[in-house]
């Protein structure tokens, strides 16, 4: 696999960035309502799920990133 560009890196970072912000808007409205049926709960769970895998590649992306400067 070849490396990524910094201009490669950033654009992903700030992709992961706003899928992490959708996710998240998702798990703010599951909490917000009264009662979940039980794949309401499946599916607030695989948003946070989603949501962690984004946080954990971004971190990943800005280190890599930051090696490069």
């Amino acid at each position: 696999m070849s490396e990524l560009s910094r201009e490669e890196i950033q654009k992903e970072i700030d992709r992961l960035k706003e899928e992490h912000a959708a996710l998240d808007a998702k798990v703010i409205a599951f909490e917000e309502q009264v009662w979940m049926s039980p794949e309401d709960q499946v599916a607030q769970k695989e948003c946070k799920k989603l949501k962690l895998k984004a946080k954990e590649r971004i971190t990943m992306l800005q280190e890599q990133l930051d090696k490069m400067n």
